[in-house]
């Protein structure tokens, strides 16, 4: 008999994103620009599918984490710090901003461990 682990946290993810898109679309355009809105996008499109995460999607996950991080706010070499400094601390976006960043830190923290608890043992031994 086969059994196949129902992967709760990749629902949870991707739940999230679906639930939140226009929300954290709008924080990555506040954070990094129109073409951080369109990346948002793609990560949920990449969940939507039934396959195993790739490692592309792994990293704009990564991103979509270091964005709402403010990972990249002190490298003024990177669009991320002219897009901050515009911010104004006090806007109201700002705080939801900062719920969506724990929500999502939570949903990914799962996700990367359900996927290490799901992965061959070949792939683990790296």
């Amino acid at each position: 008999m086969h059994h196949r682990m129902i992967p709760v946290a990749r629902i949870s993810m991707s739940s999230f994103l679906h639930e939140n898109h226009e929300a954290l679309c709008n924080a990555a355009a506040l954070l990094g620009g129109g073409s951080a809105a369109q990346r948002v996008s793609a990560i949920l499109h990449g969940l939507s599918r039934p396959v195993p995460l790739s490692r592309q999607l792994w990293r704009k996950l990564q991103w979509l984490s270091d964005l709402l991080t403010l990972e990249n706010v002190e490298n003024f070499e990177r669009p991320e710090a002219g897009y901050f400094a515009a911010v104004n601390p006090n806007d109201p976006v700002v705080e939801e901003i900062c719920l969506l960043t724990d929500e999502y830190t939570d949903r990914l923290n799962a996700l990367r461990a359900e996927e290490a608890t799901s992965a061959p043992p070949h792939l683990l031994a790296a």
